[in-house]
């Protein structure tokens, strides 16, 4: 099958070649409606633009496409300094592409990383669903960090592991009203919540589960509600940015954190370390995440046809004074 070219999505479009060029690489001059029209066309041709391969392969470097979620995630923050400790970026370039949970983005990062003609994409964050995630690892050579899916080569932690050794513990600690505040099920992270469920049936308690986001004030809220009308004794949280939520809920209310309601986080990020907050969490160790993501990738470098295997690393239990 030929391949398309700017001149067909030109010709197709009814404008030059050169308007073509200028409006996928974003330059000034170029209508929005215009650029549009362009894109719409592009997209039904099956047009993909080489943005920088040109420069890149002139010079014989490779390429790592990096998919970062949220550049204000600390975890995604430590995952991609696990990657660039591995790269050599004399030899391999990285072309970084920002999503967002919100408005399809992560598909248009994903597109730009495409369009870039990168060798490989280390997706860290991915919150698609399993079909697109599916899909894309088709049109590319795909490592997904974080996020597992059956046919798609992975780098996690098992959270499940990871949150029923939280879950126990506050078990252990004698905790009856043990409340876990859930990341949004529609993000393909669940096993945060089957691990919690698992530990909570195994311990014959019963669950109590209130999905919340990703935000800090929306988890203060959700955990308000908690607090205020189930009133448990133990807080778990699914990430350590849900918990500092919980823990101004807390503090909202009078309550000491650790000593009137136990407070666990997930990702042990450095702000869970801080002598203040003291926030017992899960490490769920990201940037050997980055890391083994970042040697899988240049494994594929060296040969593209190479059977790899996903990787899964052993999360563990980071006890400070919010739960012990």
């Amino acid at each position: 099958m030929r391949k398309v070219t700017n001149k067909d999505v030109a010709k197709a479009a009814g404008v030059s070649r050169a308007l073509v060029s200028i409006a996928y690489r974003g330059v000034a001059g170029v209508s929005e409606s215009t650029a549009e029209h362009i894109f719409a066309i592009g997209k039904n041709l099956g047009y993909i633009p080489n943005l920088n391969a040109a420069r890149l392969a002139s010079k014989g470097i490779k390429t790592i496409g990096v998919f970062l979620q949220d550049l204000h995630n600390e975890v995604f923050a430590d995952v991609f300094d696990g990657i660039r400790s591995v790269i050599n970026e004399d030899e391999v370039q990285l072309v970084l592409a920002v999503g967002s949970a919100k408005s399809g983005r992560d598909s248009a990062a994903l597109e730009t990383l495409i369009a870039s003609r990168v060798d490989v994409v280390i997706a860290v964050g991915l919150t698609m669903d399993k079909e697109s995630l599916s899909k894309y690892a088709k049109r590319m050579k795909l490592i997904s960090v974080t996020r597992e899916s059956d046919g798609v080569l992975s780098v996690t932690a098992n959270d499940l592991l990871g949150a029923e050794l939280a879950t126990r513990h506050l078990v252990q600690l004698g905790h009856k009203k043990i409340a876990f505040l859930a990341n949004p099920q529609t993000d393909g992270y669940r096993d945060r919540l089957s691990g919690y469920e698992n530990a909570m049936i195994k311990a014959g308690l019963e669950r109590l589960v209130m999905e919340s986001s990703y935000l800090r004030s929306e988890a203060e809220s959700d955990a308000g509600e908690l607090l205020d009308s189930v009133k448990p004794t133990a807080v778990f949280a699914h990430n350590d940015l849900a918990a500092l939520g919980v823990l101004d809920a807390l503090v909202a209310r009078n309550l000491k954190p650790g000593k009137d309601v136990a407070v666990v986080g997930y990702d042990n990020t450095s702000l869970s370390e801080a002598p203040v907050l003291a926030l017992t969490t899960v490490n769920p160790h990201s940037q050997d995440l980055g890391r083994q993501a970042a040697k899988l990738a240049l494994a594929l470098l060296a040969d593209q046809s190479a059977k790899l295997s996903s990787v899964v690393l052993t999360p563990e239990l980071v006890i400070r004074a919010s739960a012990s």
